[in-house]
């Protein structure tokens, strides 16, 4: 072959390459211009996933610090990049985020309708059914807690932990006050007198922050109006304003009315009233189970848990409960494979010992006995993983104009200015035009 020959031979060959890559990539990614731009190839030839969590508090993220280098040791073509935020700045910012093609590949969000379902409803999280059955979920997950990621029945999470909300108590306090723990709400009134006449804060409460008082409201409808009545409402078939849970709410704001919490609650917050707690001032703090950990660390052994007693006497003793929140992929991520192999990986039984272990309950039922945890964590583990009983933590499910509304009113419940009927009927109303407007 001459020289002449040969330059247009490699010349043609040069041409094609060119328009067969250009070709390979247009077959290959033709949404390429509309996904995540938060993930990415790094320089070392890793795919990058980018996850948005909110566990700012050094002991949450040390934990999921420890799974995500366990997965990365095992799949080392992979690198996890974290955006630790706190859980309100995920929900103001997620939305424009994933609209403007900026968003994570993968970020935890509330479950509920108002949240999630918005989300799945405006195609931004990825349908992961098929991925639920590729790893087989359902054995491993309980089906209440796929029902809560679940919309038009379609998969869009995975649930990250279990949570309870009841009654701390100081198990010395209780000595000294002569009481074990109450069975009924008549019992549980008696230790609050007793409490305060001895000059204990009986229930350390703040509502400064604007979200601890959407916890008693639920417990507090749990223990009056009970689950299968909060069913309907969040069903759509009944509303709030009724007159059962404005007394709900009545009975709520007596707790303050009758000096039974912290003076001046509205302006407490609510590692304040941790600390309140924690020193020996107050004999019992109304919360949930994400802070089993903060506790043990705070007051050893000295700290006990219970369900606040039912008080229709229809109703058997319940709790609010369900998931935290949810793992969800942004539908638009480069990488939705990979970034559900993690998520699944996160919530494995091999991981879930370790979060048990740090006194998070994930979803996955195993044998609690035999690992290294506290007895406080294994009396709330067991109380947690017999869900059937449990009530529903409102404020999870509601959109967030419903409860922008609600906490604003429920803190004038809280100061003795407004009547539980008010309160339900400006829920009631607020609810309705979320649900006008399809926010649910």
């Amino acid at each position: 072959m001459s020289v002449k020959n040969l330059r247009i031979s490699l010349i043609l060959i040069l041409l094609f390459s060119i328009i067969i890559s250009a070709c390979s990539s247009e077959m290959s990614a033709p949404n390429s211009n509309n996904k995540a731009k938060d993930s990415n190839e790094s320089k070392d030839g890793k795919t990058t996933l980018m996850l948005w969590d909110p566990f700012t508090d050094p002991s949450d993220s040390a934990v999921l610090e420890t799974i995500i280098k366990s997965y990365e040791e095992k799949n080392p073509n992979i690198k996890i990049k974290r955006n630790t935020m706190k859980n309100d700045d995920i929900r103001k910012t997620i939305k424009p985020a994933l609209t403007s093609n900026e968003g994570p590949d993968m970020f935890f969000y509330d479950a509920g309708p108002g949240y999630l379902g918005v989300l799945a409803k405006a195609g931004q999280a990825l349908d992961l059914t098929t991925y639920s059955e590729h790893y087989g979920w359902d054995e491993r997950f309980p089906e209440w807690v796929t029902e809560h990621v679940t919309f038009d029945d379609k998969i869009y999470g995975i649930g990250n932990e279990i949570e309870l909300i009841g009654v701390y108590y100081n198990k010395k306090i209780f000595q000294k006050l002569g009481v074990d723990i109450p069975k009924t709400y008549d019992a549980f009134l008696e230790i609050l007198e007793k409490a305060k006449s001895e000059g204990i804060v009986p229930i350390s409460f703040d509502d400064k922050d604007q979200w601890p008082a959407f916890h008693l409201e639920s417990v507090f409808y749990t223990a009056v109006a009970g689950k299968e009545k909060i069913d309907k409402v969040l069903n759509n078939e009944e509303g709030f304003d009724q007159p059962i849970f404005a007394e709900a709410l009545d009975e709520f704001a007596k707790l303050v009315k009758n000096g039974y919490t912290s003076a001046n609650p509205l302006s407490v917050s609510y590692d304040d009233g941790n600390k309140e707690f924690y020193s020996g001032k107050a004999a019992m703090r109304i919360t949930g189970t994400w802070m089993v950990s903060g506790m043990v660390e705070n007051m050893k052994d000295n700290v006990g848990f219970f369900l606040m007693p039912s008080i229709n006497p229809s109703l058997p003793t319940s709790a609010p409960g369900g998931i935290g929140g949810a793992l969800v992929v942004n539908a638009n991520t480069k990488h939705p494979d990979e970034t559900v192999d993690f998520l699944d990986y996160m919530f494995s039984e091999e991981m879930a010992k370790i979060w048990y272990e740090n006194s998070v309950i994930p979803p996955i039922d195993i044998d609690v006995e035999e690992l290294n945890i506290n007895s406080l964590a294994k009396d709330v583990i067991n109380m947690a993983n017999s869900p059937a009983g449990l009530s529903y933590n409102i404020d999870v499910l509601m959109p967030q104009k419903v409860n922008n509304v609600t906490q604003n009113i429920l803190q004038e419940l809280i100061a003795g200015k407004k009547s539980g009927e008010e309160v339900v009927k400006a829920k009631q109303e607020a609810f309705e035009e979320e649900i006008a407007a399809g926010n649910y």
